[in-house]
């Protein structure tokens, strides 16, 4: 018979038959479907669960040829959901990191291996490390506003500073480029049309400056320890 809501949900989990699976679908489909607790059809003192009602009715209208079916030798992994929060209490604390820092930390591997950024005075490797952890920074879902708003500073300015020194080298080898040119004009007594004009002379000087300030700041970073850079 088919038991009614109330007293589907009296059976205990392991009372009913096939390991929670439905008797229907494995006869019919070939395939291995959880049931859905409430549809529960009682047959020859066994209990046989179903994953719709649809399914309950067929094994009741046919009992005899449902109630032989057998499990398969393999079955598949259990879907049930475990939350952070159980993961975090076993011992095994490595399927909690990959559940909960798993796609932060891929992300941030992605950013640290398509920006190959050099910080002036730091190693590949010790750029890579700072860009890192900022990005973890900036990631972190516990921030509040203005945390986030706070190291997405930070991670912007560190990824500006990096430039810095590429753009002061390129800079230079115009400015070379442009003395060298005047030079020969002058010689050559023509008009110096290849001068390096005063808005770049301006920018280079001030970018100059600016990095003699980060390196400045960067070996005082460096005395005092990474992690008050981090703060």
């Amino acid at each position: 018979m088919l038991l009614p809501t109330w007293k589907a949900g009296e059976i205990v989990t392991n009372d009913k038959e096939l390991s929670n699976y439905c008797a229907v679908s494995l006869k019919n489909e070939d395939k291995v479907e959880p049931i859905n607790q409430l549809y529960i059809v009682k047959f020859d003192n066994r209990s046989f669960g179903f994953s719709n009602a649809e399914k309950a009715r067929a094994f009741f209208t046919r009992p005899h040829y449902y109630h032989t079916t057998q499990l398969p030798v393999k079955l598949p992994p259990k879907k049930d959901p475990v939350g952070l929060y159980n993961l975090s209490k076993k011992e095994n604390s490595i399927t909690f990191l990959e559940q909960a820092l798993g796609n932060v930390v891929t992300k941030g591997l992605r950013e640290v291996g398509e920006s190959r950024l050099k910080y002036p005075t730091l190693s590949i490797k010790e750029t890579s490390l700072k860009l890192f952890a900022l990005f973890l920074k900036c990631e972190n879902p516990a921030n509040t506003a203005y945390m986030q708003q706070k190291y997405q500073q930070k991670c912007k300015d560190f990824l500006e500073i990096c430039t810095i020194s590429e753009e002061l080298f390129e800079l230079a080898s115009e400015k070379g480029k442009c003395a060298i040119f005047v030079f020969k004009t002058a010689v050559e007594k023509k008009q110096d049309k290849g001068r390096w004009p005063q808005f770049k002379e301006d920018y280079y000087n001030e970018l100059g400056r600016k990095y003699d300030e980060i390196m400045l700041k960067t070996e005082k970073d460096r005395a005092n320890g990474f992690w008050d850079y981090m703060k």
